[in-house]
Order: structure tokens, then C-alpha cells, then sequence
């Protein structure tokens, strides 16, 4: 052998394989794959935990909403249908969204393409309603895609069923609170 030769025989002896390099690189494919999946894995249970979030945070102001409602309300007078009541009649309250004096607030389940939805109706007056084209009021969407909706009013108690398909149930009983 030549010194050439012994010096190539000597730098290839210092490199790696080809099997190591295929072994090396099929190990760090293993533990790509595998932080991918953890990451994948955190981000679908990020979205999840929105979503419980922002249906919990919007269940509770619902609630906020109809409680601050009814209890200052001096009269509540809901009207019966079979699964749902269809609209509370109008009555005055002290709870106003937008800073009308002593307004008149009404609830109305208006079904639009198989979907009902809640709608709360404010305004100065006791005649307001979507029908009444020369009341001034204010409409805004509560609940979409109701399932149950019932008012029943009994002596100086009131209780509210509220059930749609993308939120839990809301339930619940109280007692009257007019100034």
C-alpha cells in the first residue's frame, strides 16, 4: 500500500457509517413523531378547555342577565305553550342594558328555520314588541337553538327552565324582589 492509500483508509476509519447515520437519523424521525403528537395532543386539549370556558362564562352571564331581570320585575306573566313559552309578557324592571329609566323588558322565542331563539326585547314602553312597528326598542339574541324554555310564576316565587343544544341546562328558583 501506498501512503495515499493508508491516509484514505485512515480518514474513512474516523467517519460514520452509513448504517449509523440511517440509524441516528431513523431515531430523531422516532422522537419528532413522537413531540409532534405531544404537541398535537396539547393543542386539542387547549381548544376544549376554550370552548368549556367561553360556554361556562356565557351560561353564567345568561343567568346573570334573566335573575337581574325577573327578581326587580314587578310583574311576571309568562304565556304556555307545550315545550316552551313562547314570550314573557312585558314587564317593568330596574335592569336596563341600556340606560333606559325604569324600562319595560320583554322575552320572546322566535323560531327562524327550525331554530329557536331567545330574543330579550327593552324598551320605554309596555307595548313593545317586533310586531308594533312604532315602539323604540331594543333587541338582543340570547340563546340560539332552545329546546325548553318555561317561566312559571307561583305566588311570590318564580322559576326558569332554559335548555338549548350547546350549553347545560340552566335551572333555577327565587323569590321576588320588588322595590
Amino acid at each position: 500500500m501506498t501512503t495515499k492509500q493508508n491516509l484514505f483508509f485512515v480518514s474513512n476509519k474516523k467517519a460514520f457509517t452509513l448504517i449509523e447515520v440511517l440509524i441516528s437519523i431513523t431515531i430523531l424521525v422516532l422522537i419528532f413523531t413522537f413531540l409532534y403528537s405531544q404537541f398535537n395532543l396539547a393543542q386539542i386539549s387547549t381548544k376544549k378547555t376554550t370552548t368549556i370556558e367561553k360556554s361556562s362564562t356565557k351560561r353564567a352571564k345568561i343567568i346573570e342577565l334573566l335573575y337581574s331581570d325577573l327578581t326587580t320585575a314587578q310583574k311576571v306573566v309568562p304565556t304556555t305553550r307545550k315545550n316552551y313559552d313562547r314570550f314573557i309578557e312585558a314587564f317593568p324592571t330596574q335592569n336596563s342594558l341600556y340606560g333606559i329609566e325604569n324600562p319595560y323588558i320583554k322575552y320572546v322565542v322566535v323560531a327562524d328555520d327550525e331554530t329557536n331563539t331567545l330574543l330579550r326585547i327593552e324598551g320605554k314602553r309596555k307595548d313593545i314588541g317586533l310586531q308594533n312597528a312604532n315602539s323604540e326598542f331594543y333587541a338582543d339574541k340570547i340563546v340560539e337553538k332552545i329546546t325548553y324554555f318555561k317561566v312559571i310564576v307561583s305566588g311570590e316565587y318564580i322559576e326558569l327552565f332554559l335548555q338549548a343544544e350547546d350549553m347545560k341546562d340552566i335551572y333555577f328558583k327565587f323569590k321576588k324582589v320588588v322595590k
